[in-house]
């Protein structure tokens, strides 16, 4: 039962994870509050404008079966779909299995469900930023509010409030002084409600390990990459604030041992 349990939460997120594609696929920032590109349509292919069978959008095996390329014009599928819906596949997993209680957090089913809906917003968001290296402000915001809420059901200390505000300023203030070079402000909004969700402990290390998943990623770009990349190339941040918020919750991560007060 534990065993069909697992999955099917990974199956469910993994369906949930090819519509959150689509979503920041077809997601248009340019319009008054953020609205969707032919949402209702069938999904084809970009190239050959193919509309895509029901057995070419099985989340995962569908990539793999097709061997990552279109069945009609062999344009090559993007990784980015096999790879978003296996970590939201995970992410359902491991919210689901997150302790009852644990250090005064209290991971009731209701937390759970926000937890989910909020990195259900971080996907898109991580989708949409890879594609427009930009981060849409009514997306944003709404990871911001149900993090605000997510705060109040979990309770915590004051550290915990303040850890949202401590990591959006330090952002802005890169944004800032770099004239936007080295961080874009999109950033700092969603440094602001992963720290509101994730309290003093996991916010602070999801960002820490944001950093250093970044610096990783761009060394090995600069070394295999095809494409020539550099210091001064523009790499969107979102994917990297995303998976550190990811790993340090399920981890609990606490890698500044900051103390609750």
């Amino acid at each position: 039962t534990e065993r069909m349990t697992v999955v099917i939460l990974f199956v469910f997120g993994a369906i949930v994870g090819s519509f959150l594609n689509v979503v920041g696929l077809r997601w248009d920032w340019n319009r008054p509050g953020g609205r969707f590109q032919n949402f209702g349509g069938r999904s084809r292919c970009p190239r050959c404008d193919k509309k895509l069978q029901w057995y070419e959008l099985i989340p995962i095996l569908s990539f793999f079966f097709l061997r990552a390329r279109c069945s009609q014009c062999k344009n090559r599928i993007s990784w980015q779909y096999p790879a978003i819906e296996i970590l939201t596949g995970l992410v359902f997993l491991s919210i689901y299995n997150l302790p009852a209680g644990e250090a005064g957090l209290q991971f009731t089913i209701y937390n759970k469900i926000l937890l989910l809906l909020v990195f259900c917003i971080f996907i898109v968001i991580t989708v949409y930023d890879i594609r427009h290296k930009i981060i849409p402000d009514s997306l944003v915001y709404s990871a911001i509010l149900l993090s605000v809420v997510g705060r109040w059901l979990l309770g915590g200390s004051v550290l915990d409030w303040l850890s949202g505000p401590t990591v959006f300023t330090f952002f802005g203030l890169i944004w800032f002084l770099s004239k936007g070079k080295a961080m874009g402000f999109g950033d700092a909004k969603l440094g602001l409600a992963v720290g509101l969700l994730l309290g003093g402990a996991q916010g602070l290390s999801a960002i820490i390990l944001a950093f250093w998943l970044g610096a990783v990623f761009g060394i090995i770009s600069m070394i295999f990459s095809h494409k020539k990349i550099t210091m001064k190339s523009e790499v969107p941040f979102a994917p990297f604030i995303v998976l550190g918020a990811w790993i340090s919750l399920v981890f609990r991560l606490n890698i500044l041992h900051v103390a609750s007060f």
